[in-house]
């Protein structure tokens, strides 16, 4: 059941997050409606907390999509020209091709799958001088869209940059040959566009031979693998690495990406197996030898160096620990031994571990797997990405069942004692969070992701960190738009209430701060569903949403969809969010505090010293929608007008519409900046589809219950003029009025009663 207005708490409320830790909170069954979640209680994003280590993944996905100075930086000083060519292959350097993109206005970037075209897009807009800004379109996937050129911005004095999605039906055919137009456009306001694009599907949408297309041709990997390798590490000269036979042969048909990596995979094994201190690294000495050696194995995920240890190693309990040690590399030797001994039970089909002096012991276990304890007694890996290597051995060396056992054995890891009812161990929810998101981003698979929800969405302590690895998924470049697309089917299907409450709370974080419109879309599907405490989920999350400014016109926009909607559910729950978002705060005195005289230094309004005595200045605080309506744009105006209209429509008005425009009522009777915006609203809904007339009534039925105010007079004085300005937007009235005379008059209002 959806709560009325008298049922809401304070806005301000709505901050409190559980804390990730010794299992608090109610936990939800897996189907059905569970334990009711409160309004006021969130394990989600609202505060944007992040978890441990998943800070950096936040930070790397805001970058991504912020283009912040210092990663645009960071992505350029290992910019190796690629050489830009023409569709009729003259070659350009990046200079020239610069100076095209502030003539033309923008430029098409062709190239493959790692080839680099997204930094080599980078160089070109960086080169203009202009503010960089990433397009992120507004269509949504999920639900059949398309991006089209009419969704571009066009403001003046700004670089863009636009990655075209891979899948060609994604986009509206047509869009290779409008978008000469639009550079032109661009061009005229002193901006300029750099669009990314792979061959296959600028062929498929019909590829434009003329105008501003270059491609990208790879630059050569040993040139990016020199200029990466001095970035990583500036203290050692390593430029001799290229030429060893060896990493020359791994680069014959490397992409710049696999450069990138390697060079990556070289800082790794030096700081793994450094080599004595004073002599210099050089392809003479034996540091330089190993290095050489276990750079190559690292590349090839040491799968030679795998196959035999398996081969070798048949015993289940060593397999276990191998795998346990990899999931949780620098994991106390103990942890790790109960989660083998517990992979080892769950692959066997027992139900308890072994325990007892029968069976190999920690160290034996660390030495068969070719680890070693540090002096915290951790286990760890002597080998580079060892551990990444030992995973994705596993999952590509198994069927799908051993997947989907290995990742709910993941999802059990943050339970203390592996007991599936036991407390929540918050250091690893934050490492198993971690492992998940890391590898669904490596090995770019985001369905990892669904095979741990069901099980952390229904733990108050685990479903924190669910909601941040979603929300981070969902940003980026690697899976991104997968999980986007999952979020909507979850939304719109599943009959888990608690994977919808975790939904909703991540529609509630980040992930609407740079997909706002859908994320209201996913919280509409929610909306839809006839479970109390995913209402309340969806309720937490749009009051997030409002507590950042610039969301509130798309908030406000999608609401009144809602509210319109002939989906009862749906629609009675935007009105109950109208009511929540709108909802002042209590009467304050001063700049807020009832408790005494204010400090006119500290008065934000600058009002004169007399009028901050004490409690007595009350200072009203209007209605937040309608004070937000009043600085919107026509199209949401218009939009809450007519949701008004449709709900007035309906026999019995959705629960805290009269409760809402009362307030507005009384707020424009106590501020004349709001009428306006109000009168505008009313027009709209008299005017939203027929019946206009019926409309009339019952906002007039309202005008005459509003409860009295503090000051009558200047109620009736609103209350008269409203009246007029409804009877004014009445289509038929105004016929009516436009018609010529009739040879007897009408009779009077006083004459008919």
């Amino acid at each position: 059941m959806i709560r009325t207005d008298r049922d809401l708490p304070d806005l301000d409320d709505l901050d409190a997050l559980d804390d990730l830790d010794g299992g608090g909170g109610p936990d939800l069954p897996a189907g059905g409606t569970g334990a009711a979640v409160t309004i006021d209680h969130n394990d989600g994003q609202v505060a944007n907390v992040v978890y441990g280590g998943l800070h950096q993944y936040v930070q790397r996905v805001r970058d991504y999509h912020e283009l912040s100075a210092e990663y645009v930086r960071d992505r350029l000083a290992g910019f190796v020209d690629p050489g830009y060519r023409t569709l009729a292959g003259d070659r350009l350097t990046a200079e020239t091709a610069v100076a095209r993109v502030r003539r033309s206005g923008g430029v098409i970037l062709i190239g493959g799958p790692g080839t680099g075209r997204y930094t080599a897009a980078l160089r070109l807009l960086h080169g203009t001088g202009l503010r960089l800004r990433e397009i992120r379109p507004t269509f949504d996937p999920a639900r059949g869209e398309q991006l089209t050129i009419a969704e571009l911005p066009v403001a003046p004095g700004y670089a863009y940059l636009l990655e075209l999605p891979e899948h060609a039906p994604h986009i509206q055919y047509g869009f290779a040959r409008d978008i000469g137009a639009y550079c032109d456009s661009l061009a005229r306001r002193s901006s300029a566009i750099a669009v990314t694009v792979t061959g296959t599907t600028w062929e498929q949408l019909g590829a434009v031979r003329d105008g501003p297309v270059l491609q990208v041709a790879a630059p050569p990997a040993d040139l990016v693998l020199g200029r990466r390798l001095r970035q990583l590490r500036p203290d050692l000269a390593l430029d001799w690495l290229a030429g060893q036979p060896q990493i020359a042969e791994l680069l014959v048909d490397a992409s710049p990406a696999e450069a990138v990596r390697l060079a990556q995979l070289a800082a790794d094994v030096l700081t793994t197996q450094p080599g004595p201190a004073g002599p210099p690294v050089t392809a003479e000495s034996n540091a330089g030898r190993q290095l050489i050696e276990a750079l190559v194995s690292a590349y090839h995920n040491w799968e030679v160096e795998l196959t035999a240890w398996f081969h070798h190693h048949p015993d289940p309990r060593h397999r276990a620990f191998l795998v346990a040690a990899a999931a949780l590399e620098g994991a106390p030797a103990g942890r790790v031994l109960g989660a083998a001994e517990a992979l080892d039970a769950r692959l066997a089909g027992t139900d308890a571990p072994p325990a007892g002096l029968g069976h190999a012991g920690v160290r034996t276990l660390v030495e068969a797997v070719d680890a070693y304890l540090d002096d915290d007694l951790t286990v760890r890996y002597r080998r580079a990405r060892y551990a990444e290597a030992v995973l994705d051995f596993v999952i590509t060396d198994r069927a799908d069942t051993f997947q989907r056992e290995l990742w709910r054995w993941v999802s059990e890891l943050p339970l203390r004692g592996g007991q599936r009812r036991g407390p929540v161990d918050r250091a690893f929810a934050t490492r198993s969070a971690e492992l998940v998101l890391h590898t669904a981003l490596r090995r770019r698979t985001p369905e990892i992701l669904s095979q741990v929800a069901p099980a952390w969405s229904r733990r108050a302590g685990l479903r924190g960190a669910l909601v941040h690895v979603l929300g981070i998924a969902a940003l980026s470049p690697e899976i991104g738009a997968a999980v986007r697309q999952q979020l909507y089917r979850w939304a719109q299907g599943s009959s888990n209430p608690a994977v919808l409450i975790a939904v909703a709370e991540v529609c509630g974080g980040e992930f609407a701060d740079f997909y706002v419109e859908q994320a209201m879309v996913r919280l509409g599907h929610l909306a839809r569903h006839d479970i109390a405490e995913v209402d309340e989920a969806v309720l937490t999350a749009l009051a997030a949403l409002w507590r950042r400014p610039a969301l509130r016109q798309p908030v406000l926009l999608r609401l009144a969809y809602w509210l319109a909607d002939d989906q009862p559910r749906r629609a009675a729950l935007a009105a109950v969010a109208l009511n929540l978002l709108g909802r002042p705060d209590q009467p304050r005195a001063g700049d807020g505090s009832a408790n005494g005289p204010v400090d006119p230094a500290d008065d934000p309004a600058h009002r004169p010293a007399d009028q901050l005595a004490g409690p007595q200045t009350l200072v009203r605080q209007p209605d937040r929608v309608l004070a937000e309506l009043v600085a919107a744009t026509p199209v949401v105006q218009d939009a809450i007008g007519v949701a008004l209209g449709r709900a007035l429509d309906v026999r019995q008005l959705p629960g805290g519409v009269e409760t809402l425009l009362h307030r507005w009522f009384d707020d424009a009777a106590a501020d004349p900046g709001l009428v306006d915006a109000l009168t505008h609203v009313l027009g709209r809904t008299v005017t939203a589809g027929p019946a206009a007339a019926r409309r009339v009534a019952r906002l007039r039925a309202l005008l005459t219950a509003w409860p009295a105010t503090d000051d009558p007079a200047r109620q009736a004085e609103l209350r008269r003029y409203l009246v007029d300005q409804l009877r004014r937007a009445d289509p038929i009235a105004a016929r009516l009025r436009s018609a010529p005379l009739l040879s007897s008059p009408l009779p009077s209002a006083a004459e008919e009663l």
